[in-house]
């Protein structure tokens, strides 16, 4: 597949997701696994194509309310129109049939939900009960149930106009989850603190040493890619604890349950809070850089916990 942006595997479901050419396409995980010359059946190894041609932007996967769903966003000028798929399960006679169903949809997910966020776009951040989207704006939180956005964070108050100030012109990258009463908000240079209500709960402002592309919560740590370096805070009271340098640094993988969320087992909901539990996973955080010696090559690194380091 050419152009290639993004990819992601559903296991239990036996998928393999990507984004090819902006298009987002389902293969079976074993056709991946087995390679070219193996003797899969030829109904099996096609592609089946999950979106419309060329107007995909990015893809979410994660656990909802106890669904595996998809995200996808469609490109739509100025603001964008998510369409949320279900992939479900298939007896094995069934899963040998090949085929397509109307308006994109395949025989490995239904269409379950679509909404639509008037601005751009760029990350969704998926908890069990309701999901974050990060837009050009800052951040909106929304439920597939009543999908009416709530801007966060909420920016009424005189005691946190300094903080509001600080962040109106910041880049939203994605919003992560400290504990079952306060969420992180990241942006590209510095992060704030949130309750479950949405409002600041801290008058402090946590601000990185580089500007961040890409944010993943790993364990008690927050792991922010610069293009030059990795930058590892304490999530809990922002203090720096490690810079990893390297060129040409790029997220490979969150360590979310598939592609995004928190490295982490998953919280029970609270009663009150907008949000509910993060969708997590037990995968690591991992990178790719420019090697440091070979000029052609490029190397994947993954980042593991140092036991012997105490706070």
């Amino acid at each position: 597949m050419t152009r290639v942006t993004q990819v992601a595997v559903l296991e239990e479901f036996n998928l393999f997701l990507l984004i090819s050419d902006k298009s987002l396409i389902a293969y079976h995980l074993d056709v991946i696994t087995a390679g070219p010359s193996s003797t899969v059946d030829s109904s099996r190894k096609a592609p089946q194509k999950l979106s419309g041609s060329r107007d995909v932007g990015f893809f979410v996967a994660g656990r909802m309310k106890d669904r595996t769903l998809v995200f996808y966003k469609k490109r739509d000028n100025l603001s964008s129109t998510f369409k949320v798929l279900e992939p479900i399960y298939q007896k094995s006679s069934e899963r040998k049939r090949a085929g397509y169903f109307k308006r994109g949809s395949t025989e490995f997910f239904r269409e379950f939900d679509d909404f639509y966020i008037p601005t751009e776009c760029t990350g969704i951040n998926l908890f069990t009960s309701s999901l974050a989207v990060s837009t050009a704006r800052g951040f909106e939180v929304l439920s597939l149930e009543r999908k009416v956005p709530q801007s966060v964070p909420e920016v009424q108050g005189e005691s946190v106009q300094n903080i509001v100030r600080h962040i109106k012109d910041q880049r939203a990258l994605c919003m992560l989850r400290l504990s079952e009463a306060e969420f992180l908000l990241c942006y590209a240079n510095c992060a704030v603190y949130v309750n479950k209500h949405g409002e600041i709960s801290r008058s402090v402002i946590m601000e990185f040493v580089g500007t961040a592309q890409t944010a993943a919560l790993s364990g008690a740590y927050l792991v922010l890619f610069d293009t030059d370096f990795i930058e590892i805070r304490n999530a809990q009271n922002g203090r720096l604890k490690q810079i990893i340098a390297g060129r040409e640094i790029k997220c490979l993988d969150d360590g979310g349950e598939y592609n995004a969320g928190l490295n982490r087992p998953p919280v029970p909901a609270n009663n009150g809070s907008v949000y509910g539990s993060s969708a997590a996973g037990g995968r690591t955080v991992k990178a790719v850089m420019q090697h440091p010696e070979n000029e052609r090559t490029q190397i994947v690194v993954e980042l593991v916990l140092n036991n012997e380091m105490k706070e």
